[in-house]
């Protein structure tokens, strides 16, 4: 882990934390940096964050360097203890193989996440899915392959999942209308994923999609995309919603929270009042940030993502 954690005050750090966490409502209008010096941290690289429902243990992903060229990733929890926020420490089930993209399931007994990691014991360079599932006594227990069904000679990264267990997830692999493009996969009766189906045109296209953040419903998809025609810079974060005629055309968020630089990772607090986004700069490069703004009516014109009380 980055010395730059040993070195934050833990009172200090805590009481940041608390306030940038304490009430999705206190999120900013427009985008800030969420969380400087205890979440977002100068010379580190902050990835996709992820809740538990009750608002109180989150998760991210951190790198010294960039994850598409190092490789090397953990991912790092805090939790909300006697009205403070604990010093950012691996999750049990991370710091020895490189680990990303934690997604907690909406019941909360799941967390999903990528990860370099052997599979049956056999050495794998490419990233593939993985969870973990809440033990009695409250730990977390040993991490579990989702099958090799769902899976590819490609990267699989980004995992998330609705209330009914079904997943979707980004994947380089070949059958996709561009680079990078979403996938989805259901749930089998032993807990392993089935083959995955690309999740179509309405979010696909020939460039990159990536990033999936389903909803719980099922029926609310936000993403990233990188170079489409009405973006506002680098990447954008996308909406995309499902009626009963299947997913319709996704909607860019707009100037709010694109900007020339490139927006990506987006999630949303467990009351679905506040959105999460990573946002880079590579001219000149400086280290990612997490930012986090209130919700308002940045996913209202597309009828999704009602607030929960």
């Amino acid at each position: 882990m980055s010395s730059s954690f040993r070195r934050i005050p833990v009172v200090l750090a805590a009481l940041v934390l608390c306030a940038a966490m304490s009430a999705s409502a206190s999120a900013p209008r427009t985008p800030e940096v969420f969380a400087p010096g205890f979440v977002s941290l100068p010379g580190q690289e902050e990835w996709r964050i992820a809740f538990t429902p009750d608002g109180r243990t989150a998760f991210w992903g951190v790198s010294p360097g960039f994850f598409p060229e190092t490789r090397q990733a953990t991912i790092v929890f805090s939790e909300l203890r006697h009205g403070r926020w604990t010093e950012p420490r691996p999750a049990s089930f991370s710091g020895v193989y490189s680990d990303i993209d934690p997604f907690v399931s909406p019941d909360g007994r799941r967390l999903f996440f990528s990860s370099i990691r052997p599979v049956n014991g056999a050495p794998r360079e490419d990233v593939e899915m993985w969870v973990v599932e809440r033990r009695r006594d409250g730990g977390w227990s040993a991490p579990r392959h989702l099958g090799a069904a769902v899976h590819s000679l490609g990267d699989e990264l980004y995992p998330s999942v609705d209330e009914d267990g079904t997943l979707y997830f980004g994947s380089d692999r070949e059958g996709g209308f561009g680079g990078w493009d979403v996938w989805r996969s259901k749930l089998r009766a032993d807990g392993s994923y089935g083959p995955a189906e690309n999740v179509g045109p309405a979010v696909n296209t020939e460039l990159w999609e990536f990033n999936p953040n389903v909803l719980p419903d099922g029926d609310t998809l936000l993403f990233a995309s990188i170079g489409r025609p009405e973006g506002y810079g680098y990447g954008d974060l996308y909406v995309a919603t499902r009626t009963w005629r299947g997913w319709q055309p996704a909607r860019n968020l707009g100037p709010t929270v694109n900007t020339a630089l490139d927006e990506y990772h987006p999630t949303l607090s467990p009351d679905h009042r506040t959105l999460y986004f990573v946002r880079h700069q590579y001219e000149p490069f400086l280290p990612s940030d997490l930012f986090h703004v209130q919700v308002g009516r940045l996913l209202s014109d597309a009828g999704s993502c009602d607030v929960r009380d």
